[in-house]
């Protein structure tokens, strides 16, 4: 039995454009989404990620290359039963109550009305609207945000299709879908999140891929992307002119830049950052802090669109 649940091979795209001309959405992309286990795709706008989507969802056929959900192709009916998905802009009916709307989406997907009837009030307590009596009509963005992320579960789907989930949520209802996709891995189903806000991607993601130009820039754990620069950050009670001239003594042509009483330096190696710390600690000067300064999700990525290499 396979552990995948998402396999992509030499995934092309090619859309006719004005005057017989092409447009190529998708090049050559390739990637693999383990079971149980959350992906996380970023990229510009325009890079392809919708395009990628569609087509593991069935609604698009490749031009090249080949993709299988759960062992199986995208556009197979028994395979679609399989997955959820909450789409960037949906839609809800104005009319609608959630219980309704779940029941109605719960139909669509061919879910038994006994099994509806217990499930409903699940979903929508783990989506924080078991307490609404409100027509959609009367809803933020974020809880139509929520009643969309409560769809997309109402088959108990293996595979959850989630694009911009935490869209319109303030901070405190993006940690309360955080901790639900979380429980949602915990319960052994995968997801595969589209995202614009890195930080959120940052948090959650066992794995990601930057897709750039219709291709895989880079593909990583979190961890990798946001490794370490070789700069520290080394914070001091107060800085005089013998804390100066303690690290001007040490820091030689290595790199070294106060920002009020925090020191960027970076040391040739281990042994020379600490002899950094040992001279300021015979100044003396009380050191508060020495921290490794890490790239974040989002600075990786700029430097990955922009052609620069970490």
């Amino acid at each position: 039995m396979t552990s995948l649940a998402i396999e992509v091979l030499d995934l092309g795209k090619t859309y006719s454009a004005f005057r017989e001309k092409t447009v190529s959405a998708l090049q050559g992309v390739s990637l693999r989404v383990e079971l149980g286990t959350i992906f996380g795709l970023i990229g510009q706008n325009g890079a392809g990620k919708t395009t990628l989507i569609k087509m593991l969802l069935g609604l698009a056929t490749p031009t090249s290359g080949a993709a299988r959900v759960l062992g199986s192709s995208p556009r197979d009916p028994s395979t679609r039963r399989r997955v959820g998905y909450l789409p960037e802009q949906m839609r809800l009916p104005d009319y609608f109550q959630s219980k309704n709307f779940l029941r109605y989406m719960g139909r669509l997907n061919g879910v038994d009305r006994t099994v509806m009837k217990r499930r409903i009030p699940v979903l929508l307590e783990r989506v924080g609207l078991a307490d609404s009596r409100k027509p959609v009509k009367a809803y933020s963005k974020g809880m139509q945000q929520r009643l969309g992320l409560a769809q997309a579960l109402v088959s108990d789907p293996e595979v959850l299709f989630l694009d911009e989930p935490t869209d319109g949520l303030d901070p405190l209802g993006r940690k309360d879908v955080r901790d639900l996709l979380v429980q949602l891995r915990t319960e052994g189903r995968t997801i595969f999140l589209n995202s614009h806000l890195l930080s959120e991607v940052e948090l959650v993601c066992d794995r990601i891929v930057i897709l750039n130009n219709g291709s895989v820039a880079r593909a990583a754990t979190p961890q990798e992307f946001t490794c370490g620069t070789g700069e520290y950050l080394i914070r001091v009670a107060a800085v005089d002119d013998a804390v100066r001239a303690a690290v001007a003594g040490v820091a030689g042509d290595a790199a070294a830049e106060w920002e009020q009483n925090a020191l960027r330096f970076t040391p040739l190696d281990r042994a020379h950052l600490n002899s950094l710390l040992d001279r300021l600690r015979g100044v003396p000067v009380e050191i508060e802090s020495v921290e490794p300064v890490k790239l974040s999700l989002e600075e990786f990525f700029l430097q990955v669109v922009s052609g620069q290499e970490p």
